[in-house]
């Protein structure tokens, strides 16, 4: 082999390395993880460009791109590697497979893949017949919903939706919808702080460190939500905000909604801004996911009572 085929080996070996370079994103990234995930037709929470910036460091998560195609990978309390990507979308899903494959391969550690659909594994099952398991945790089950349903909570079984807004309206009759923008974060941002002061405590008086860790999450996607590309609203009432939400677009019918917060002791204020926000920015989205309930009995209560239209079970794949 001559100098020249060794050179361009060489340049096309470095240049794959430096394709799977994982690392942890930034804010600085989004543009690059929002042209990647262009096509998302995934409908599971994971898959959204602000997702992967804001939890990253929790989740010890880091994102690498292999032809414009986008892995994750997140370092387990085990200390092994699990990865996730968009095998259904995918130019070439096998070959994306595979990749993950060799990672784990080269890590000397077992396959595992996250937030992997059904579909998905059914096309992994013919390419690979009998080779992998997924199971599924209905604790990381997404609950997607019918956005006009949202809106219009129409049915006996929101009935109780439209008891509490209205018992709402008629305790605070001057209450207001508003979206997030430059003249109000700073009061939403406060809002979500003094959210944290009441909620970090548990029945045992022990704080609880991850609902402040997502406090300031919620803080830090109030102040850059226009370069994550998030879209928030808030509710006023009695002259002060009560209640505020935040999202992103998911795929073109699909919007995700990653932060809900609002004084519990006001009631009506989750319904209301529930409703309120996807009447006013929602629009043109057909579904919209609310995340999971990650085994909490009072979130999966919640959640449950809206009547989803979809549980979408997200599964963990390894090798037999």
């Amino acid at each position: 082999m001559n100098d020249s085929l060794y050179e361009i080996f060489e340049i096309e070996e470095l240049e794959r390395r430096k394709i799977m370079n994982f690392y942890v994103p930034t804010i600085d990234d989004i543009d690059k993880i929002k042209y990647a995930m262009r096509n998302n037709t995934k409908l599971c929470c994971e898959m959204s460009p602000a997702n992967a910036v804001l939890w990253a460091r929790y989740y010890k998560t880091e994102i690498a791109f292999w032809n414009e195609e986008l892995l994750f990978r997140s370092l387990g309390e085990d200390g092994v590697y699990s990865y996730s990507c968009d095998i259904q979308d995918s130019l070439d899903g096998k070959a994306l497979f595979d990749e993950i494959c060799r990672l784990a391969m080269e890590q000397k550690q077992p396959l595992r893949m996250h937030c992997v659909m059904q579909q998905e594994f059914e096309q992994i099952e013919e390419w690979y017949p009998g080779q992998y398991q997924m199971t599924v945790n209905r604790d990381y089950c997404d609950y997607i919903y019918s956005r006009e349903k949202l809106a219009t909570l129409a049915g006996k079984k929101l009935h109780g939706k439209r008891n509490h807004i209205h018992r709402f309206e008629e305790q605070h009759p001057d209450w207001s919808y508003e979206p997030i923008n430059d003249s109000n974060e700073q009061e939403c941002a406060r809002m979500a702080m003094h959210w944290c002061m009441a909620n970090c405590m548990d029945g045992e008086n022990t704080i609880e460190y991850d609902k402040i860790d997502e406090s300031k999450l919620v803080v830090y996607a109030i102040r850059h939500r226009e370069q994550l590309g998030m879209t928030g609203g808030a509710i006023r009432a009695d002259g002060k905000i009560i209640a505020i939400a935040l999202g992103e677009w998911l795929t073109d019918n699909a919007f995700v909604v990653h932060f809900e917060k609002a004084y519990a002791d006001i009631q009506g204020a989750y319904p209301i801004i529930n409703r309120e926000f996807v009447r006013h920015e929602l629009e043109d989205y057909v579904y919209v996911n609310r995340e999971e309930d990650l085994g909490e009995e009072g979130l999966r209560k919640a959640k449950s009572s809206y009547s989803p239209e979809i549980l979408l079970e997200k599964g963990i794949v390894t090798k037999k």
